[in-house]
């Protein structure tokens, strides 16, 4: 069981690859896992990453046990070591690990988390000790094609550098670098990118451009992640781009508050297979989270409704910088606004400055907007 079809290849197919968003086997969620036992955690999504020739994630924070986490970071964000079998025998073969938590304990985190990833069995790109070891692909054979996965995330202070460990950090000029290094090594090359804005339907431009560098460059597919919430897919030529996976377990619960916008699409969640061809096809499989977070198949009404809006996300993407515009700013200030009045009710000024310091000169149109939009609402 794949999902519904809603790209036809075109050629002979190479291979398949499922993929799923993040994972955050956390707080209620990890709770449950350790009671019910941690492969009942991906049952849902197992026989479909089982299905296809190769299985992807994106595991949205380290390895690390109970304190490890430091001050300043939600306690809860980091994972048991017994998420990566699970994962290994749900599937999953390969994992992402550039993300913005990924660095959340520190280099020892990251270190545990590579080698929990090593005794698994599951390869792994995107984060290590410098940044010639984060830029460094995963390598697989698959069906007799060589498949090479890269894997970024939006830099940050957290990225990796020469001679300090990280993510590998999502810039055009690295991405262009790389490919042009593996793209005539690799049968079939993936990208995963962590990148976006949280909680919206639509990339914002700076997305797009990314999109399209990745596109020319010669990816097969990019699988996008980071939103946390299902966005739409496009076809260029060769390569198919699925701009967000949302989550595949995640207790949103579990962080210093949870957010109230975009409630009922982050409950939304899919396991999107791609079909690797001279134009790559698509079949993407339903799913939702229940309360603590873990993926469960929908009803059949909530299921066709969720792969209509998917539909709709999908053909909205020709008028992605507009839509982004219109309906994107809005919710992201009500976000905004919202974290900076949870986090004054807790106390937590450091928060606050820091998001007051993450505005940069490119926010302020879609600050602007928003503010109007909000004014001619009300």
């Amino acid at each position: 069981m794949s999902g519904e079809r809603l790209l036809e290849p075109v050629g002979p197919v190479r291979l398949s690859l499922a993929a799923i968003g993040d994972v955050g086997v956390i707080g209620s969620a990890r709770a449950r896992a350790v009671r019910e036992g941690w492969d009942e955690v991906f049952a849902a999504v197992a026989p479909a990453l089982r299905a296809a020739d190769l299985g992807f994630a994106n595991l949205e924070m380290p390895v690390a046990e109970p304190g490890q986490v430091p001050p300043g970071r939600a306690p809860e964000f980091r994972h048991d070591a017994d998420v990566l079998p699970a994962l290994a025998r749900a599937g999953v073969r390969v994992l992402a690990l550039a993300n913005n938590h990924i660095m959340d304990c520190g280099p020892r985190g990251l270190e545990r988390t590579l080698s929990a990833c090593e005794s698994a069995g599951v390869a792994c790109a995107g984060a290590g000790r410098d940044l010639e070891a984060a830029r460094r692909p995963a390598e697989l054979v698959v069906r007799s094609q060589r498949v090479i996965l890269l894997a970024y995330a939006a830099p940050s202070n957290a990225s990796a550098r020469a001679g300090t460990p990280g993510p590998a950090p999502l810039a055009a000029a690295i991405l262009r670098e790389d490919l042009e290094r593996w793209r005539a090594q690799a049968d079939v090359l993936v990208v995963s990118v962590h990148w976006g804005s949280m909680y919206v339907d639509y990339p914002p431009p700076r997305v797009l451009e990314l999109a399209e560098v990745l596109e020319r460059g010669g990816a097969d597919v990019v699988l996008g992640h980071h939103p946390h919430v299902l966005q739409g897919w496009r076809r260029a030529g060769r390569c198919l781009t699925a701009f967000s996976l949302g989550d595949v377990v995640f207790d949103a619960r579990a962080g210093d508050f949870e957010a109230r916008v975009a409630s009922a699409t982050r409950r939304e969640s899919a396991v999107f297979t791609v079909r690797v061809a001279d134009e790559p096809g698509l079949d993407v499989l339903p799913l939702t989270l229940d309360p603590d977070g873990w993926p469960q198949a929908p009803d059949e009404a909530r299921g066709r409704a969720q792969i209509e809006r998917l539909a709709g996300l999908a053909e909205g993407l020709k008028d992605a910088r507009e839509r982004f515009a219109r309906e994107a700013a809005p919710r992201l200030l009500r976000y905004e606004l919202d974290c900076v009045g949870q986090y004054l009710r807790q106390g937590r000024w450091d928060r606050v400055a820091r998001l007051l310091g993450s505005v940069r000169p490119r926010h302020l149109p879609l600050l602007w907007q928003a503010l109007r939009r909000r004014r001619k609402d009300a």
